[in-house]
């Protein structure tokens, strides 16, 4: 007997009669391989000159413990815990995770109880397809914080606080903690759960092995906001019925990439209403305004996320032990093996996010994504330093209706990706002296450590993306002077920003009040 048979080895001979194809993308898909990890973390660590594309989890599986590189051996200690098909068995002090297909779909526990007549009963977990949010905060709540931002949480400089009733009530797992913050919008008005949004093509996986999480990723947010509609498919009309909760379908939205059917966002009676899945209770959908902020030229290339997004979280220096001759639990090969790590971090902070040039050429958040500075010991006691600074971008999942302000865009050094400090704009020229000296704080580097830019342009940390790169000097400049502009016109409904290029040519022509 199959002690689990959801485990995906075992569901590819018994449950691959109806669900065969949905397996195959499982199991090629990144929740499975974290493969994506993996090859941008041997990249980070500076041990290849390009993201080389490997299996992930099964092309560690496969490479002896003794000829794993720094960055193999990291993702195998650190990483590797958080993939679908993990044992469940081995977690011991942490939130257990993998188990196959009922990692996402399993509700509930194993309860053995004794019956009326006093016999065991067995109670087994129920599997659903309404899967709760909290079968997904089970891995996501590290990496871009993605996870724990969306309900309003971020997570403590190690700090177990609050204190109530006698306990630690805020935490993640052990050791961990977190602190209390405004919740992303659709979770704060709507509680809308991971899977009102991502689709089953995103979450298990569309066949194809990516090298990325975003070429994994359908759904954007014009897709609801700026919705195209068309006649429901079969498929459409069979996840609503199998959901159990939502209408039959007629007429659906679809995603502007892929063309995949969002069956739970319907025009009805010339109403656009957005039902939740987890209970079919509907919302209606506003579509996004055709106001000159959305409309403008100048706009063009800004993502939702960069003038939506209030705050990220941002994770600055993590310092990393290495000790060589110690052993710690390597969750790839489920045996402690040699090589040990311990992690630590300079500061966190929840601020205002930087903007850079992102992997889909928008302007969107970014962030630290991998800043690491690591102290390798051997048995001589001896260290060997290295470090590695990276940003990545990515939407925080911390929208709000509202948008930052002008001036938070076009005069804020961290906006900019300058870092903390003081920006001045004379005579055409930038001037900025930053609040972080790194070489004070014994770091090996000679620009700030939240600095992804300097005020020429020249980028100081890397990216793991082709297309991303922080602004150029041409582009800093041009976001910067705006702000002469701003200190004015600081609002939408201001008219210039009703015919804009109108009010351009007149500027330029020395017609307007700015001259005289």
């Amino acid at each position: 007997m199959i002690l689990n048979p959801a485990r995906l080895e075992s569901a590819k001979i018994v449950c691959s009669k109806c669900h065969k194809k949905i397996i195959e993308r499982v199991d090629n898909s990144l929740m499975n391989s974290m493969s994506g990890v993996l090859d941008v973390l041997r990249y980070q660590f500076k041990e290849s000159k390009s993201i080389i594309k490997t299996s992930g989890i099964n092309y560690l599986k496969n490479l002896p413990s003794s000829k794993m590189s720094l960055a193999e051996n990291h993702f195998s200690k650190l990483c590797g815990a958080c993939h679908i098909n993990q044992d469940q068995k081995i977690f011991k002090n942490y939130t257990p995770r993998g188990g196959g297909c009922v990692d996402c779909h399993k509700v509930g526990e194993k309860k053995i109880i004794y019956n009326r007549n006093g016999n065991i009963e067995i109670i087994h977990p129920k599997l659903t397809t309404k899967i709760p949010s909290k079968n997904c905060l089970k891995c996501h709540n590290r990496s871009n914080r993605i996870g724990l931002a969306y309900f309003g949480k971020f997570e403590s400089e190690g700090y177990g606080t609050p204190y109530k009733n006698g306990k630690l009530t805020h935490q993640i797992d052990k050791g961990r903690y977190y602190y209390e913050l405004p919740a992303d919008i659709h979770h704060k008005k709507s509680k809308l759960d991971c899977i009102d949004c991502h689709n089953d093509i995103e979450v298990m996986g569309d066949g194809k092995a990516h090298k990325h999480m975003e070429e994994a990723i359908y759904t954007k947010c014009e897709d609801c906001h700026n919705p195209t509609f068309k006649k429901a498919t079969p498929k459409a009309t069979l996840l609503a019925f199998l959901n159990g909760e939502i209408p039959t379908p007629k007429e659906i939205a679809f995603t502007k990439k892929g063309d995949i059917p969002i069956y739970n966002l319907q025009k009805r009676d010339n109403k656009i209403l957005f039902y939740r899945k987890r209970d079919g209770k509907s919302f209606n959908l506003t579509k996004m305004s055709k106001k000159p902020y959305h409309t403008q030229k100048f706009h063009k290339r800004l993502d939702c996320s960069a003038c939506h997004t209030h705050q990220i979280a941002s994770c600055y220096g993590c310092h990393e032990l290495y000790s060589k001759e110690l052993k710690q639990y390597d969750w790839i090969k489920r045996k402690k093996t040699a090589g040990r790590w311990r992690e630590l971090r300079s500061f966190l902070r929840y601020e205002s996010p930087a903007l850079a040039i992102a992997y889909n050429k928008k302007i969107m958040p970014t962030a630290p994504g991998c800043q690491v500075i690591t102290t390798i010991y051997d048995k001589n006691s001896t260290t060997s330093p290295f470090h590695s600074f990276a940003f990545a971008s990515w939407s925080p999942h911390s929208i709000q209706k509202s948008s930052r302000s002008c001036i938070d865009c076009h005069f804020n050094p961290k906006t900019l990706s300058l870092g903390a400090g003081i920006l001045d704009f004379k005579e055409g020229n930038i001037t900025f002296t930053p609040f972080y000296n790194s070489k004070s704080s014994g770091l090996p580097i000679s620009y700030p450590i939240d600095a992804l830019i300097s005020i020429n342009g020249k980028q100081n940390q890397t990216f793991s993306r082709e297309n991303a790169r922080g602004f150029n000097k041409k582009e800093l400049y041009k976001i910067v002077n705006a702000y002469k502009c701003i200190l004015c016109h600081d609002k939408w409904s201001d008219k210039i920003y009703q015919d804009f290029q109108k009010s351009q040519k007149a500027f330029f022509k020395n017609k307007t009040k700015c001259f005289k």
